[in-house]
């Protein structure tokens, strides 16, 4: 029985869905989203979705997608929102379901469709031009599935499907598709590289060891407060200051003004909270790589595992917290004869052969650590029975044998005890290599369980 973790994709994705959101959200509410240079008028609020289609998949770009729907019927929730751009508020159309589907509908589907178009892409002999050709249709897209909404919910305010060809004519499509064919295939072969691949394993590894202690996300929620309360403080400020000017001058205004300001005051208060959560994202991203490097630097450098000192640290703590488990300790077979009749770079194979079974067997959210020489251990807090640690040992040492060198099959003798928080891991250990040596004296190749 083997049990693997499956965590890994979810989390690089969940940091990268995030940081799309908030980039969404910031180009939404500033003027990176919309760059105005005369007599060129370029909206690149639509990038963040192809791009999330595109190196993460449809289900990303979807809520991506969505996300910006949301942002833009937030923005036509305005009386100074010409009646074109009204019909995207459920407040201000009349049909308030109608303009849900429009706003939220069409982006959403949007995402979808070009997640799923950047999928096939990716499965052609040539996936960089399959991405570009994507990504250079992805404004007509867009324009076709909102206008279409548009023409099939709002008849009567006169758009059709022909009003994309309209928005091919635009000053600004050609240097928007070039923008954002190149930002797209950058940012395709930055995810797909060594470097960041790399970087996301480290995140990852970082997140399982966070999770064995302490996950931190107390230390990152409480942060996430803090700067939602001081981002809103500064909107409040800057609300309180414009009335207080207006009221100076004895300046007042209409009821619909007013709505105005509040809601211009709003879109300002979330583009600071965006920018906010981007700050925060790659802060967080920092710090656990550089957690990972001191983390990496308590490795033994043969196996990957963790060496004792470092094995004793974690364990004490989690064995204190744990409501069960098991610790099992290890070690090779004749493994003196191994090195001594074929040398310790062979000896060197085995032991990092022997140290990946010994992780693949169990989930990796457990520690395992080598004590030194030949001697493996292991802290199981998944939670496993009797029957379950049994089948997997037995699943380890028949792969295990299957691992010859030359004439000479390599078997581990192996002690296992139920973890009891009352004793310390160093009892515990004790504990398991009476029973690992019971295991030798019985003939090798076996384990022993105590109680």
């Amino acid at each position: 029985m083997k049990i693997h973790s499956k965590r890994k994709n979810v989390d690089s994705n969940t940091y990268l869905l995030l940081m799309f959101i908030a980039i969404e959200l910031f180009m939404s509410f500033s003027f990176v989203g919309y760059i105005h240079i005369e007599p060129i008028s370029l909206t690149f609020v639509y990038i963040p979705v192809l791009i999330s289609g595109c190196i993460l998949g449809p289900k990303e770009s979807t809520i991506v997608g969505a996300v910006f729907g949301l942002a833009s019927m937030w923005k036509a929730s305005a009386f100074y929102v010409g009646v074109g751009g009204a019909i995207f508020s459920p407040s201000m159309s009349g049909k308030p379901l109608e303009s849900i589907v429009l706003s939220i509908g069409s982006r959403a589907l949007f995402g979808l469709v070009t997640g799923l178009l950047f999928s096939l892409a990716k499965k052609i002999p040539c996936p960089r031009i399959g991405i570009a050709v994507v990504a250079s249709f992805g404004r007509i897209l867009h324009a076709f599935i909102v206008y279409t909404c548009m023409m099939t919910l709002f008849p009567e305010a006169g758009f059709t499907v022909r009003d994309t060809l309209t928005d091919i004519q635009q000053n600004d499509f050609v240097p928007f598709t070039i923008i954002t064919v190149v930002a797209v295939i950058v940012c395709y072969e930055f995810y797909r590289s060594p470097f960041f691949q790399k970087f996301m394993q480290r995140i990852h590894k970082v997140n399982q060891a966070s999770a064995k202690i302490a996950s931190g996300k107390w230390g990152v929620i409480a942060t996430v407060i803090l700067v939602t309360l001081a981002s809103v403080s500064v909107a409040v400020y800057f609300t309180n200051r414009i009335e207080t000017v207006m009221s100076q001058y004895n300046i007042r205004l209409s009821d619909d003004i007013s709505y105005d300001l509040m809601h211009l005051q709003i879109q300002f208060l979330l583009g600071i909270l965006s920018l906010a959560m981007i700050v925060i994202i790659v802060i967080i991203l920092h710090q656990k790589n550089y957690s990972y490097l001191s983390y990496e630097a308590r490795l033994d450098g043969l196996t990957g595992l963790l060496r004792r000192r470092y094995f004793f640290h974690i364990g004490e703590k989690l064995v204190k917290s744990s409501t069960g488990g098991y610790f099992i300790i290890m070690d090779i077979d004749r493994f003196k004869m191994i090195n001594d009749t074929y040398g310790h770079p062979v000896g060197d194979q085995v032991l990092a052969k022997v140290a990946d079974y010994f992780q693949e067997a169990f989930s990796r959210q457990n520690i395992f650590g080598r004590l030194g020489g030949d001697e493996f251990v292991a802290l199981i807090i998944s939670p496993l029975s009797k029957a379950d640690i049994e089948n997997t040992l037995n699943d380890m040492k028949d792969r295990l044998k299957k691992l010859q060198i030359q004439d000479l099959t390599v078997t581990c003798s192996i002690g296992v005890i139920p973890v009891d928080k009352n004793y310390s891991l160093e009892e515990l250990y004790r504990q398991a290599d009476h029973l690992l040596y019971e295991a030798k004296k019985n003939g090798k190749d076996q384990f022993v369980f105590g109680k």
